[in-house]
């Protein structure tokens, strides 16, 4: 549409011009007594030109007075005239004109856009609005006739080729959506004057635009078009309303995930806050069920449908701030679950200070990031923050000096690193990562990344690079560090090959942190310091979440919970020659993590008893996270 407004602009540019020519037409300076420069030879009158002088410069008699001084009022007076003989005239004039052509651009993009929008043929709209006015306006260029009647015709051209599309508009929308109405202009000056700071009432406002300030946007669909089809279907629903308060819920309390239980008699109502499912409110089933055709509506999915697995997504804004919410239903014998997760674009944590990790933990593992050779292998509990937990260490790791390389398959791509070269695979294509790595060798990287060394091919190669003098990079979910070894081993990699190069595994476990507000001090019993570890007199206090008898209200920080965040505890496992020994000869969890005790690392419950000492969680909240069986 700019390139239409340039043409427009363009178009009627010369016929303003040529109506106001003679404005800008000026006399020369001095008018006609002006005299003509004197030819080379002839005799000096006074008065006359000096020959050799500046332009504007004459010769003086020799009896002449003496100049009479510059009068102020006379040179204002020149200025001033001077800025009257500037083209104004023809300013104001193109300046006119181009505010229609831009009028009607803006215009003529909006109905584009309505057209399809409420489907009213956008196809037959776009030359209808389009050519009659262009050709009136090529008409108006060119047809003799003074500009106060040509700015008007244009105008009017401009008007009349959108007005009609106005008039269907407002007749195959809701009363809210109606446009150039009276409403329409009291909703548009009140939001003008709220910019301003003026608050105006106004009744210009759809059922669905009620409630939770939550903007919902359908996604799924194969195009946008039917993704506003949708769209439009949903906000006719009451439980459009019921949706919007629940995001809003979800966000305020923090909740990463909500489940929906539907059984006979109502819907259980669970959030996800910091990894842990809270209790929410039960609802009804008639409100749930309407909300949930919202959703699966929002979500490209079928409504009927309540036993099959579907899944899909949509999104929200709330707060300034888009959330995006993917869906998973499923039948169950009670009925139908539904999950529902909120992904917020926060900020990405991008150093080991901000994982959560102890100085002198960041300067072992920077060390083992920083060496030549090696297999490095990063591990957590699924959900547990693995991929971010790698991502911070390749930020932090230096790729200046070094060539990183990445193998992703196409259908699982990682977020993109800075100096970090992506090569991908396709294995619907029947590509493999193996398939990849002679093209990739021969072009001799310092770092190898894969993820994923499920392709056993793909991992001997890369072992085998190692001893080159090569870093590799891999990753994998467990329990603690030395079970991510032997799930390494159970992918059928070369048992001896594995142990000779693998270097160190750093592990993570979520923990939730106790709330700065409401945290309460106790001093703790000689017994836990003794079985903790911890001498006596060494800790003064432990901290724990309040009792209800201790506040009168719940904290408004973590409403009620206790906590607030979370943060990791991290075990670095250095492989040594006694647990190379154990990884050929007795592959066992419980040998490996003897050895690793036996060389003096801490294990996760020692790192977590400094935050507890350090007043960072509570001694329950280390018991739970650290539960074998955790799964969050």
């Amino acid at each position: 549409m700019r390139s239409v407004f340039v043409a427009l602009c363009m178009l009627l540019l010369p016929g303003s011009l040529s109506a106001s020519r003679a404005l800008a037409q000026d006399e020369p300076p001095g008018g006609a007594e002006f005299q003509a420069p004197v030819e080379d030879g002839a005799p000096v009158e006074d008065g006359a030109p000096v020959e050799g002088g500046a332009e504007g410069e004459f010769a003086a008699p020799a009896d002449a007075p003496p100049a009479a001084p510059v009068d102020p009022g006379a040179a204002w007076a020149q200025t001033a005239a001077g800025y009257r003989q500037f083209p104004w005239g023809v300013v104001l004039r193109v300046a006119g004109l181009a505010l229609v052509a831009l009028a009607w651009t803006a215009a003529a993009d909006w109905v584009n856009r309505d057209a399809q929008i409420f489907e009213l043929n956008y196809k037959k709209w776009n030359p209808i609005v389009f050519f009659p006015f262009v050709a009136a306006a090529i008409g108006f260029a060119f047809l003799p006739m003074p500009y106060f009647v040509r700015l008007p015709l244009v105008a009017l051209a401009a008007l009349g080729s959108i007005v009609p599309y106005v008039l269907l508009h407002n007749r195959s929308v809701q009363p809210h959506q109606t446009v150039l109405t009276g409403s329409w202009w009291r909703f548009l000056t009140a939001g003008l004057l709220g910019k301003l700071g003026v608050k105006v009432a106004t009744e210009r406002q759809a059922e669905y635009q009620k409630g939770a300030p939550v903007e919902l946007i359908a996604m799924g669909a194969d195009d946008a078009n039917l993704d506003n089809v949708n769209l439009l279907k949903a906000r006719q629903s009451p439980g459009y309303l019921l949706l919007k308060d629940l995001i809003a819920e979800m966000v305020d309390r923090r909740a990463a995930k909500v489940l929906l239980d539907y059984g006979q008699q109502g819907v259980a109502v669970r959030h996800e806050i910091d990894g842990v499912w809270h209790a929410g409110e039960a609802r009804d089933r008639e409100s749930a069920d309407v909300m949930l055709a919202v959703i699966k509506t929002l979500s490209n999915l079928s409504v009927n449908e309540r036993k099959k697995k579907q899944a899909g997504q949509f999104a929200a804004k709330y707060l300034g701030k888009k959330h995006l919410c993917p869906v998973v239903s499923q039948g169950v014998p009670s009925g139908e679950r539904v999950q529902v997760t909120l992904i917020t674009d926060k900020s990405r944590l991008t150093t080991y200070e901000s994982l959560g990790m102890r100085d002198a933990l960041q300067k072992e593992w920077e060390e083992i990031m920083a060496a030549d050779r090696g297999l490095v292998v990063f591990s957590a509990l699924p959900g547990g923050g693995l991929t971010t937990l790698t991502d911070v260490s390749l930020e932090e790791t230096d790729r200046l000096m070094r060539d990183f390389v990445a193998i992703e398959s196409v259908q699982r791509r990682e977020r993109e690193i800075q100096n970090i070269n992506v090569s991908t695979f396709d294995p619907a294509a029947g590509e493999t990562a193996a398939g990849l790595l002679p093209k990739l060798i021969r072009t001799y990287p310092n770092v190898y990344i894969l993820r994923d060394f499920s392709d056993v091919d793909a991992a001997k190669l890369l072992m085998e690079q190692i001893e080159d003098e090569r870093l590799v990079v891999t990753a994998i979910p467990a329990r603690d560090g030395a079970e991510a070894l032997l799930r390494l081993l159970q992918l059928k990699i070369p048992q001896k090959l594995f142990a000779e190069t693998v270097t160190a595994v750093l592990y993570q476990r979520l923990i939730r942190k106790l709330c700065p507000d409401c945290k309460v001090g106790y001093p703790p019993p000689p017994d836990v310091l003794k079985k903790l570890g911890i001498p006596a007199g060494k800790v003064q206090q432990f901290f724990r979440p309040p009792k209800p008898e201790e506040i009168e209200k719940p904290c408004e920080t973590c409403r009620g919970i206790g906590y607030y965040g979370r943060t990791g505890v991290f075990e670095l496992l250095k492989v040594n020659d006694p647990m190379r020994q154990l990884l050929v000869q007795q592959p066992q969890v419980d040998l490996l993590r003897k050895a690793a005790r036996a060389s003096h690392q801490r294990s996760l419950q020692e790192e977590g008893i400094l935050l507890v000492a350090r007043g960072v969680t509570s001694l329950p909240e280390l018991m739970r996270a650290l539960k074998p069986d955790e799964k969050s």
